[in-house]
């Protein structure tokens, strides 16, 4: 019998907030996940605090927002003088272990100049053993498996490729030829069993699965599990022409993904109904042979008969458009890029739904309070272990902040076009329960009602009669960028009664 509590910590990539059995999606298929719901504490206003995948990731583990950290680009190093969940869980006597990836990049200044790392940002995070690192551009330990079982595969690099669309053909709809017993998911999912058959000590498991990210396309039965005939699409779907015409960085993002097919196995430009109805159906069967290989899982956890001692957290890194507003994959400010799914689920607490908003930078902080281990005091996030006892937390956000970051070269023509220095390539939101914001340092902002216009089609930011609704969230924006900015060592004093901070916050306080 465990003594000590122990950790599993699962996330995926690009899944949807709304894409689940529990949340009533009239075509998704995810009975186990839906189980964790329903027995566990799921969080129903969750966001992601930066997309894409790497910086996402780094947010989460870090328990730092973006602006700190600063890895907020695929390649963007993370400062080795920043900790993160496994180097803290390592120091406690946990030996941290990864199954899928971080997409992590490591900090040129400590390495040599030859070494790997430098060369890639899907490493794993410092402090994680990689038991089966499997990143998207060489999963190594899978394709040796393949080639074990008899598979012709070149090199590892070869496994997501496939045929393209021909010119007039918006999406090749057909199945994967790796059968499903021998997929990524299932792989990792073998991998991650036969460790947890073998433990002993008390854990802690980082499982990162690859889906359902692209590649859109998923190996029998996930691909005829939904019937892309039957799939009603809604207005949303249909029409992003007029949405455009309002702002420069919208009519670039036409251009990128949409004039310019950004991504080959999607010729977007020439997507028709049938087209957008079948990529939603592989989406969704992706999700579902996740869904089935998280069930198995689980179900070595319980026989394992360590649920007790356990907290399994359930997450994605970022959320996916799929199709609003004929945009796909995760980029700008929309809800569906940064909503996302956030379970927890032990046998002794009680199920619940949270409505108040809550980040990924909280869930590093509520790992290691289930530990029962020290917050680092320059994290930004706050544990949601309170949530998780009571249903309650003295302080609650009323608000939450995101941003994305355009310095790539998918957007150097527009850069190059609107005269952009590097520190102004870049956008954050300040989200509440009604309003949207977006600020971006040089080009013109953006308002949206929430409750009137839950697509944010309409940008209010220049009427009048708006304009102190958007004075007050940039003041907010600000007020709450200066709290959590990176905390100097002059900030605290030593007196008789032990350590102080000098803000002016009780919340602040309360993290000390």
């Amino acid at each position: 019998m465990l003594m000590k509590k122990s950790v599993l910590f699962i996330s995926v990539d690009q899944w949807r907030w709304d894409c689940f059995g529990f949340m009533k999606h009239k075509y998704a298929v995810t009975p186990n996940i839906d189980k964790l719901a329903e027995q566990g504490v799921y969080f129903k206003s969750h966001f992601a605090g930066i997309i894409p995948c790497g910086p996402a990731r780094t947010t989460m583990l870090t328990g730092l927002y973006p602006f700190i950290h600063r890895s907020t680009r695929n390649g963007s190093p993370l400062d080795k003088r920043f900790t993160n969940i496994a180097k803290v869980v390592k120091q406690a006597g946990y030996q941290p272990k990864l199954f899928g990836y971080t997409d992590t990049t490591w900090d040129p200044r400590y390495l040599k100049p030859k070494d790997k790392k430098n060369f890639t940002y899907e490493s794993p995070m410092e402090g994680f053993d990689p038991i089966c690192h499997l990143p998207e551009s060489s999963p190594e330990p899978w394709y040796k498996d393949l080639i074990s079982k008899g598979y012709n595969f070149k090199s590892a690099k070869e496994l997501y490729k496939r045929d393209f669309p021909k010119k007039g053909k918006g999406f090749d709809y057909k199945a994967w030829d790796i059968p499903t017993e021998d997929s990524d998911t299932s792989f990792l999912t073998n991998q991650v069993i036969k460790h947890l058959k073998k433990m002993k000590d008390p854990f802690f498991y980082h499982v990162s699965f690859l889906r359902p990210h692209p590649p859109m396309f998923v190996s029998e039965p996930w691909h005829s599990l939904i019937d892309p005939l039957k799939i009603e699409l809604s207005s949303n779907n249909l029409n992003y022409k007029k949405m455009l015409l309002g702002h420069p960085f919208l009519k670039e993002i036409a251009r990128k993904f949409l004039d310019e097919n950004k991504y080959k196995e999607i010729r977007y430009k020439e997507l028709k109904s049938e087209d957008i109805k079948r990529i939603i159906a592989v989406y969704l069967g992706m999700c579902a042979e996740v869904d089935h290989n998280i069930g198995k899982i689980i179900d070595t956890l319980k026989m394992k008969n360590i649920e007790k001692n356990t907290l399994v957290i359930f997450t994605s890194d970022h959320g996916e458009l799929l199709g609003e507003n004929n945009l796909w994959g995760k980029l700008g400010w929309w809800d569906s890029a940064y909503r996302i799914p956030l379970i927890f689920y032990n046998k002794d607490i009680k199920p619940r739904k949270i409505d108040n908003f809550s980040e990924s930078v909280d869930l590093a902080p509520t790992i290691l309070e289930w530990l029962n281990l020290d917050v680092p005091i320059n994290w930004s996030g706050v544990s949601l272990l309170e949530y998780l006892k009571t249903g309650k937390r003295k302080f609650n956000k009323d608000f939450v902040t995101f941003e994305f970051d355009f310095r790539e070269s998918n957007y150097s023509k527009f850069v190059e076009e609107k005269k952009l220095e590097p520190e102004e390539c870049n956008l954050v939101c300040i989200r509440d329960k009604n309003w949207k914001y977006v600020h971006f340092p040089t080009l013109p902002p953006l308002l949206f009602n929430l409750k009137k216009d839950p697509l944010e089609k309409n940008n209010l930011s220049n009427k009048k009669k708006y304009q102190n609704i958007k004075n007050k969230l940039l003041s907010k924006l600000l007020g709450h960028r200066l709290l959590h900015q990176e905390r100097q060592l002059s900030s605290l004093q030593v007196s008789s009664s032990g350590l102080s901070a000098s803000y002016g916050s009780s919340y602040r306080k309360m993290l000390l």
